[in-house]
């Protein structure tokens, strides 16, 4: 400790330069639509759940301007194994 009691008695002292190349702000326009930087696009939240009469329900929140969320209910297994289906058609069978 220094003689005055001071825990860190340069630290007043210590001068720590700022890089210019340390600003995160682009020269250029994002375009986030088309950009190839942008790699994930938004995404809203979605909920899975059964209802009452024990249908599974999907939920997607909604946005800003929207009234209510959007729902889809599947009512049957069958329903809801096609959907699935078709889900992993569309990954490609993963």
């Amino acid at each position: 400790m220094a003689e005055n009691g001071e825990l860190f008695p340069d630290a007043g002292k210590i001068v720590i330069p700022i890089e210019d190349s340390a600003d995160p702000e682009p020269e250029w326009e994002m375009d986030w639509i088309r950009g190839q930087e942008v790699i994930i696009q938004e995404q809203r939240a979605v909920a899975v759940y059964r209802n009452g009469k024990n249908g599974i329900v999907i939920r997607e929140e909604r946005a800003w301007d929207e009234e209510e969320d959007k729902v889809i209910v599947l009512s049957t297994p069958e329903a809801a194994n096609a959907l699935i289906d078709a889900i992993k058609r569309e990954l490609g069978g993963r």
